[in-house]
């Protein structure tokens, strides 16, 4: 397959977890405490009292989301996609892709991030949570191993665990991507040499790192200060934490130490990265602690030679993007099958942009995301 002669990767599908995961997948020992159906008005599950996905329960959240269904009609209309698709079910997402013009998806979480969303649940429930998705998602991309290829859930609560399931999941499950949380899980910078067992054992497996954000979340996540202003939750949730993950691994000195370590961050935009990197390289230059965080080049060195962004399709600003930076650090996302993709339109949205080349192209459908995962070109 070949849309308008580009072999396409998308670097971020996603999947919606059936509401039956957990019963299925989740181990009996964690059953208890585990996900269980939420009350009306509560969200699609609850963990004890807490809300799954999160703040679900709040005043306002409902008027949000019937919002957010009304105007996601208005853009399935317009963009001519169908209601009613089953978004747990390979068979749909592989018409989905084959609609689009995708010739692999590289499939991402929705809602176990949100499972798993906070400081106060217990590590071993979290891990529990991760590997019960991780085990789902495997026999989901089995349905078609070439094209669907799975990606790991972690939890970040306790390092060792999470470095147990990177294991796991890579050798016997085939995962090509680590995904973590944009946002800071117990008040720990990404930079904390608490994560260096993770970021050595993604170098040891030859898989990157994959930085995903949320809407809201209960850890300290920027959005939550905005949970009655949605739009603003949304952007912040995902491009300012996405900002600030990727900044904390920068100037922390995390690729200096981990030389080797890919890093993506994904569905949180790549406009804003010129001016980013800019005031990165600036601050660093004023103000740099170089015995404490290591650095010996500019920040923006270091994203240039391990890091990715994710384009939107419909992101106009990716052309600027690529006259400052260069074509060597984007990837492509269409973020099916959620109710702001662009889907079935995605590609032929991106693919009409004025400004790219195609050898531009071929490296933001294709050649950077097999660089990414690693996959044969």
């Amino acid at each position: 397959m070949a849309k308008l002669g580009f072999k396409v990767i998308d670097s971020d599908i996603h999947v919606v977890e059936p509401k039956d995961l957990w019963l299925r997948y989740l181990e009996p020992e964690f059953l208890k405490d585990g996900p269980r159906p939420a009350e009306p008005g509560k969200g699609l599950w609850q963990i004890g009292e807490r809300p799954v996905p999160v703040r679900a329960n709040l005043p306002g959240r409902q008027e949000d989301i019937a919002i957010r269904r009304a105007r996601t009609k208005e853009r399935y209309k317009k963009l001519g996609r169908r209601e009613g698709e089953d978004h747990s079910s390979p068979v749909d997402m592989i018409e989905a892709m084959d609609l689009e013009g995708l010739d692999i998806g590289v499939v991402f979480r929705t809602y176990t991030a949100h499972a798993t969303g906070t400081d106060d649940i217990e590590p071993k429930l979290a891990a529990a949570i991760c590997r019960a998705f991780n085990n789902w998602l495997r026999d989901f991309c089995n349905a078609n191993p070439s094209r669907l290829l799975p990606t790991a859930q972690m939890a970040l609560h306790d390092v060792e665990l999470a470095v147990t399931e990177a294991r796991r999941a890579v050798k016997e499950l085939g995962a090509v991507a680590l995904v973590l949380p944009n946002h800071q899980v117990k008040a720990r910078p990404f930079y904390d040499p608490y994560y260096d067992p993770l970021w050595a054992t993604a170098v040891d497996l030859n898989v990157p790192v994959a930085f995903h954000g949320i809407n809201l979340a209960h850890h300290g996540h920027v959005g939550v200060r905005y949970f009655d202003n949605f739009p603003l939750a949304h952007a912040s949730g995902h491009a300012i934490e996405s900002m600030l993950a990727l900044g904390a691994m920068l100037t922390g000195g995390v690729f200096e130490r981990f030389p080797a370590l890919r890093a993506a961050f994904l569905e949180g935009l790549c406009s804003w990265a010129p001016s980013w990197l800019y005031c990165l390289d600036e601050r660093w230059e004023k103000f740099g602690n170089e015995r404490r965080y290591g650095l010996k080049h500019p920040p923006s060195y270091y994203f240039r030679r391990q890091c990715f962004l994710s384009v939107d399709p419909d992101e106009k600003l990716v052309v600027d993007t690529i006259k400052d930076l260069g074509d060597e650090n984007i990837v492509i996302s269409t973020d099916w099958p959620h109710g702001d993709s662009s889907f079935p339109q995605a590609l032929n949205t991106f693919l009409g942009i004025d400004g790219i080349s195609d050898q531009s192209r071929r490296k933001i459908l294709w050649k950077n995301c097999a660089r990414l995962y690693n996959l044969r070109d």
